[in-house]
């Protein structure tokens, strides 16, 4: 599973370009409308030199590869943050921003990976190759919806692991030391892995079998508890590459390294849900031009009663 992502990705990889244009046109198109709702708190923050602050910090990690230092930074910008905002009676103000930057991103991102998730299935189903832009707004509708659906599972539980991740991590901090990073980092990654592993057909169901937006997450649920084991080890060995890969382009680029290493992510994680989903349906499908996968059939494998909710 893991080798056919790879060779799909380099065969893919014209997408990388493709959401790195499309993330930075959506940068400017938040950061215009986030400046304008939240200008009290940006110009608070500029005099209380929040952004002079915020660059030494960075500039500090640079080229290196501390983990505690790591945290440590982010915990003082965290606190500077907050301290300022709790100061200024800003609070409700920052929150209502933020929320809506969370979930104005989190649509934006939902569109363009429905968009790559059909440029991929093309490609692996024919050979054919879907422009993005096609693929954008044919399945625009599809993605709207999806996004909705998002609102109530994938958002709310993101920021669960992510914030409980930081919480977790300050909370063991003072007593066990750089341990309480290594076992928060460990934590994440089994969780992230997880995560991806359930949800990792939900979009392909979508696309491939053009099922009803929370149909195509029951059906990606059964797909994957069919070949747990084997799935949720390919997706932990994926995370653990990708979160290593980010660290070192974060550390030994000045974060440059993650203009491509985030798009690149985004695609191999979409390429493993296809894969992972084709090899459950026994679908074959395109490695490159010269080569077919052709996993079992359902039949072969399993007896009707546990793949009737599926096909």
């Amino acid at each position: 599973m893991l080798k056919d992502t790879l060779k799909l990705s380099f065969a893919n990889a014209s997408n990388i370009w493709k959401l790195l244009l499309y993330r930075f046109l959506c940068l400017l198109c938040v950061l215009g409308l986030t400046t304008v709702i939240a200008w009290p708190i940006i110009n608070v923050l500029i005099k209380e030199n929040f952004f002079v602050n915020l660059q030494n910090s960075f500039e500090s990690m640079l080229f290196s590869l501390n983990f505690e230092k790591l945290f440590l930074t982010i915990t003082d910008v965290v606190k500077d943050f907050t301290n300022i905002i709790s100061a200024n009676g800003l609070v409700v103000q920052a929150i209502l921003c933020g929320v809506f930057v969370l979930i104005l991103t989190s649509f934006l991102e939902t569109y363009a990976k429905v968009a790559i998730n059909q440029s991929v299935y093309g490609y692996m189903s024919s050979l054919t190759k879907y422009g993005f832009t096609n693929g954008y707004v044919l399945n625009f509708g599809k993605a709207t919806l999806l996004n909705l659906a998002k609102l109530i599972i994938s958002l709310p539980l993101n920021i669960l692991i992510w914030v409980g991740a930081y919480f977790l991590a300050s909370s063991l901090y003072p007593s066990v030391g750089v341990f309480a990073i290594i076992l928060t980092f460990l934590l994440l990654i089994l969780i992230v892995a997880l995560k991806n592993t359930v949800l990792a057909g939900w979009t392909p169901a979508i696309i491939i079998q053009n099922e009803p937006i929370f149909k195509s997450l029951r059906m990606s649920i059964s797909v994957v508890v069919r070949k747990f084991i084997k799935t949720y080890a390919s997706f932990l060995v994926l995370t653990v590459g990708v979160f290593m890969l980010n660290i070192f382009a974060l550390a030994f680029t000045a974060g440059v390294g993650l203009l491509v290493t985030l798009p690149l992510t985004t695609l191999i994680t979409i390429i493993m849900g296809e894969v992972m989903y084709f090899e459950a349906l026994g679908m074959r499908y395109y490695v490159d031009g010269e080569h077919i996968i052709s996993p079992k059939k359902l039949e072969e494998r399993d007896s009707f009663s546990k793949v009737k909710d599926i096909i």
